[in-house]
This record gives structure tokens, C-alpha cells and sequence, in this order.
């Protein structure tokens, strides 16, 4: 089955970056969407989707302290090598937003 990554993974393959498209057996990879970690994609499509909020979401939960500044925020320099691709300040902003009202 095909998916996007939207985080690292590690598979038997090597490392895989967020935002990949690789083939990984239907098990494991229903278990990764079903974990929000991939999304099934069109094995034809190659086109990048755009940063969803959950993927921002997944992004700041990897961050390690020093992917945040000092008014406490996410660094978009950070979020961007988690994601392997440019965001906004904004996108940033309603994220972490967002992010803060979560349970």
C-alpha cells in the first residue's frame, strides 16, 4: 500500500522523511494512518498536499526544547525540518494555538 508520511519513519528500508511517498505492506501501513503518523495516497499522485493542522500538531509534539523561543512558541525553523518543508508564521500561529486548547 502506498502512503505519505507524516513524520520519520524508520522502516527495514532506511530512514524515511516526513512527507515521502513509500510502498510498505497493508498492515503496517493501516496501522500508521490509524496512528496519524501516514496518509494513504495515490500511488500516481506525487504532488505536495499542504500542512494540515494536524500534521503541524505532530510536528510540535516531536519538538525537543530548543524548538521552542523564548516567547515559547514553536520555531517555524523547527517545524519546518520536522516537516521537511516551508510553513507560515501564521500557519504556525493558529497550530500552536490550536495545539494549546487540546486535551
Amino acid at each position: 500500500m502506498q502512503i505519505r508520511t507524516l513524520i520519520t519513519l524508520h522502516t527495514d528500508k532506511g530512514k524515511v522523511p516526513p512527507q515521502s511517498v513509500v510502498a510498505l505492506p497493508d498492515a503496517e501501513a493501516k496501522a500508521l494512518i490509524a496512528k496519524g503518523f501516514a496518509l494513504a495516497t495515490d500511488a500516481s499522485s506525487t504532488e505536495d498536499a499542504p500542512t494540515t493542522e494536524s500534521e503541524l500538531h505532530d510536528a510540535i509534539a516531536v519538538l525537543s526544547e530548543d524548538g521552542f523561543g523564548k516567547d515559547g512558541k514553536p520555531l517555524i525553523k523547527a517545524l519546518e525540518e520536522v516537516l521537511d518543508r516551508d510553513i507560515t508564521q501564521a500557519e504556525r500561529d493558529t497550530a500552536w494555538k490550536s495545539y494549546q486548547a487540546l486535551p
